[in-house]
């Protein structure tokens, strides 16, 4: 570890080796369910209880059918192609005994067999190249469904409006993208198509078996039967607690993501037992559900893999007293058996395919389930049409606006009215639950107004795109995040055309330059190792913000981790702005160099003014400015 020059950003040199995470598999955890809604405000610090969505009884549903079927759809061609391969290759392997058989025959009559030797040979490159294009059609196309699943649920995240994908726990998100999607390429791989070629395998060695005898058949059929029933009666429980082990693994990601979050305040209370408790509590019921599933796995194989062995056992011991009867030749016997063992595999496969599409059942459920946040912009929206704002209107207006986080909840913003001037500083300001971030997210257009209207440079919000309003802000939120990758990473978004030169001005204006260049590789090193205080990562974002050049700056408590010549710079850097576009604070506490302070209680505004106005005049304001009541000027 190395410190800078500023105590804001500290440098931690990554280790040697970094732990990678495994490919996701078959049997990969699929991630949490949501939680319960809560408004405005990200998951509980330690992941908290994870109330569950679903039934201890999971089902496979015919909605779940439809969805999984639905995400297939685009694909099916090409999954046909590779079932028309497998099917190609299966009926070229059940030709061997027939093969074989005759080879015995020719033998016995001293006949040649190159004839069959050379058709051997022939199926056998047909079998290899049909095996080769079906595994590399349905591998491509395995991947792709992969790659397209997740790229829609990404859009769908980043795309999504802010109050329904914050009601979800990021690691439930996450999850639904990284390990529920791998299932899906299971399910194409080894799920669809082998329940084709497995059907296809039984059904051609029943004709052929029957051609050989037909009596020795019937006996086989019948065994093959009650081995059916019980397979059919054990495979469901194998997909009923896989299911339950990905919902355990789910809640158990939402505990630990949550409680590494919070790991300075766990430690603090000396709650590191009790949290772990917790995790493994939930690991603990997927290790049992997943015990359960495998010993119904095992099961089903066994009782697959060991009923033909005995079935065999049978047949070779009926078919030989059929031999010495004369109504069957060794050869014939011989093949009969190959046809009896080679109804192993292809049941196995079935059993096989038909857990692999349980699973895929399960992920294509969450898949859907996270398909459910309403983008804000229409997938296929057009480049929007420039519109004409209007220069002597206000730079933002609210009128009457009322507004909810969630149905049913109360209004968090109560019919506020309010004037952002194009030029000037305006600060909202309150205690805490007054309604001032939900002004901002009104404003942002994270949040859409019950009643009421907004307009931005006179023209209704309505007739903008979502990104035409957010192109005329720029934002640093009351803990801003620093962005995955670089320094520069982290600035480039707000103007990617920006200079190097712009990039040093901006961090300077923030007093944040100096210990950028002190870092090993400058703007361009990596911010994923370093801890930035939260000074640092509300200095970066204002750089960024002030880089952006938008014509309204809009600073939701921006200076709350700040003091000193830092708190100063943002301060000299604020007024700067004020004086080319308009400038709003969010704050709990008074703003005094604030041009006009609008002062919000409980979703309304409460009192208009400037400092020294409402400090004359306000209890509340006075409170907030540590007076025990209004002081005259």
């Amino acid at each position: 570890m190395r410190r800078t020059g500023n105590p804001d950003i500290v440098e931690h040199r990554p280790p040697a080796r970094r732990l990678v995470p495994g490919t996701a598999t078959r049997r990969a955890a699929t991630a949490t369910q949501r939680i319960g809604r809560r408004r405005r405000t990200p998951p509980l610090p330690y992941g908290g209880p994870m109330p569950s969505t679903t039934t201890p009884d999971v089902d496979v549903s015919a909605r779940s059918w439809r969805t999984l079927l639905s995400i297939l759809r685009p694909y099916r061609w090409r999954i046909a192609v590779g079932a028309v391969l497998g099917v190609i290759a299966t009926l070229t392997g059940l030709w061997t005994p027939r093969i074989i058989e005759n080879v015995i025959e020719h033998l016995y009559a001293g006949t040649s067999v190159a004839p069959d030797v050379t058709l051997f040979a022939v199926l056998t490159v047909v079998y290899l190249t049909a095996m080769l294009l079906q595994w590399g059609t349905l591998g491509r196309t395995a991947e792709t469904v992969v790659y397209d699943v997740r790229k829609k649920l990404v859009l769908r995240f980043l795309g999504g409006r802010v109050a329904q994908v914050r009601e979800r726990p990021a690691a439930d998100l996450i999850a639904r993208a990284t390990a529920d999607a791998p299932l899906l390429q299971l399910t194409v791989g080894t799920g669809f198509v082998s329940f084709v070629t497995s059907a296809t395998g039984v059904v051609g060695s029943i004709v052929l078996m029957g051609v050989i005898d037909g009596l020795m058949l019937g006996i086989t059929l019948a065994a093959v039967a009650v081995l059916g029933v019980a397979m059919g009666l054990i495979m469901p429980r194998v997909g009923r607690e896989r299911a339950l082990a990905q919902e355990a693994v789910g809640r158990m990601s939402a505990q630990l993501d949550g409680s590494m979050r919070a790991l300075r305040t766990i430690k603090a209370l000396r709650a590191e037992r009790a949290r772990s408790e917790a995790v493994l509590a939930d690991a603990e019921k997927a290790r049992k559900h997943g015990v359960a599933a495998m010993w119904a796995e095992l099961i089903s194989y066994e009782t697959a893999f060991g009923g033909m062995q005995i079935i065999t056992v049978i047949m070779v011991a009926f078919g030989a007293w059929r031999v010495t009867e004369g109504h069957l030749t060794v050869a014939a016997l011989v093949a009969f058996v190959m046809y009896t063992q080679g109804f192993i595999m292809p049941l196995m496969e079935l059993a096989d395919g038909f857990s692999t599409i349980q699973s895929g059942l399960a992920a294509s459920k969450r898949i859907a389930e996270a398909e459910e946040i309403e983008l804000e912009e229409p997938a296929a929206v057009a480049v929007p049409a420039p519109v004409a704002h209007d220069d002597d209107a206000p730079a933002v207006e609210l009128t009457d606006v009322t507004a909810r986080y969630t149905p049913g909840e109360d209004d968090v913003v109560r019919g506020v009215s309010l004037t952002v001037p194009r030029t000037g500083h305006l600060a909202i300001v309150g205690p805490s639950g007054a309604g001032k971030s939900s002004v901002a997210s009104l404003a942002l257009r994270f949040l859409s107004p019950r009643s009421g209207t907004l307009r931005l440079g006179g023209v209704p919000y309505e007739q903008l795109t979502y990104a035409q309003v957010r192109e005329r802000f720029a934002y640093v939120e009351q803990e801003p995040p620093v962005l995955p990758g670089t320094v520069r990473d982290n600035l480039l978004p707000a103007r990617p055309s920006a200079t190097d030169d712009e990039l040093h001005a901006a961090l300077t204006a923030v007093e944040l330059a100096d210990d950028v260049a002190a870092l090993p590789d400058g703007l361009d090193t990596e911010l994923v190792g370093a801890t930035m205080t939260g000074g640092g990562r509300q200095r970066l974002a204002m750089a960024r913000a002030l880089l952006a050049g938008a014509q309204v700056l809009l600073l939701d408590d921006a200076t709350s981790q700040l003091a000193g010549s830092a708190e100063e710079a943002i301060a000299r850097a604020t007024r700067a702005a004020a004086t080319r576009g308009a400038v709003v604070t969010i704050a709990s506490r008074p703003v005094p160099h604030a041009d006009r302070i609008v002062l919000m209680e409980e979703g309304r505004v409460r009192a208009t003014g400037t400092h020294a106005e409402l400090l004359a005049t306000d209890p509340l304001y006075a409170q907030l400015a540590g007076m025990p009541e209004p002081v005259a000027a």
